[in-house]
C-alpha cells in the first residue's frame, strides 16, 4: 500500500527504552516498540526514550535496580516509622504556677525533638498542633507520618 508522498507504508517498529514515564507507552525503564518516526522525531530528541541498544539497556537496568532499592528502603523506613509511632508516647516536665497552667509551654518543635530522640525524625510542620500546650495533663497530638496518615501521639505534660 502506498502511504503519504509515495513512501511505502510499513508497520516497521523500533525498540526503545523509556527514560521517563510516558502515559501511552509505560513507566521509566520499560522497553517498548514504537514507529520509527515517533522515536526519531519526538521521543529521542525530547529525551523521553533512547534506542534500545545493548549499552542503553544495560545502563537502564542498573538505574532501575537502584531505583527499586531506593523505593524499597523508603517503604521500609515508612513502615518502621509507623511501627514506632504506634507505641509512641512523649512526656515533658514543665514548671507550673498553680498545678495547672505552665510557666512555659510545649511547642510543636519540642514534640519534634522528643520524637527525634525516640528515633522518628520529622519536620516540625508534620506536628499538627494548633497552638502550644500551656496546661498540665495528657493531650493527643495529631502527627502526619510519611505514609500519609495522621496518628495521634499521647503527650503527657507533668509537673517538674
Amino acid at each position: 500500500a502506498m502511504g503519504v508522498r509515495g513512501y511505502k507504508k510499513t508497520n516497521r517498529r523500533v525498540p526503545v527504552v523509556l527514560l521517563e514515564d510516558y502515559p501511552s507507552l509505560g513507566r521509566k525503564g520499560d522497553e517498548t516498540d514504537v514507529r520509527p518516526g515517533f522515536a526519531r522525531n519526538y521521543l529521542v530528541p525530547q529525551k523521553i526514550a533512547a534506542y534500545a541498544t545493548l549499552e542503553n539497556l544495560a545502563m537502564h537496568a542498573v538505574e532501575r535496580t537502584e531505583e527499586e532499592l531506593a523505593r524499597q528502603a523508603e517503604e521500609e523506613r515508612v513502615k518502621k516509622v509507623q511501627q514506632l509511632m504506634e507505641r509512641m508516647t512523649l512526656s515533658f516536665k514543665r514548671l507550673s504556677k498553680d498545678g495547672e497552667t505552665l510557666y512555659g509551654s510545649v511547642t510543636a518543635k519540642n514534640i519534634t525533638q522528643g520524637l527525634a530522640k525516640k528515633g522518628v525524625s520529622l519536620e516540625v510542620d508534620k506536628v499538627e498542633l494548633s497552638e502550644p500546650i500551656k496546661k498540665l495533663g495528657e493531650f493527643a497530638v495529631p502527627v502526619k507520618i510519611p505514609s500519609g496518615e495522621t496518628m495521634k501521639v499521647p503527650v503527657f505534660v507533668v509537673p517538674k
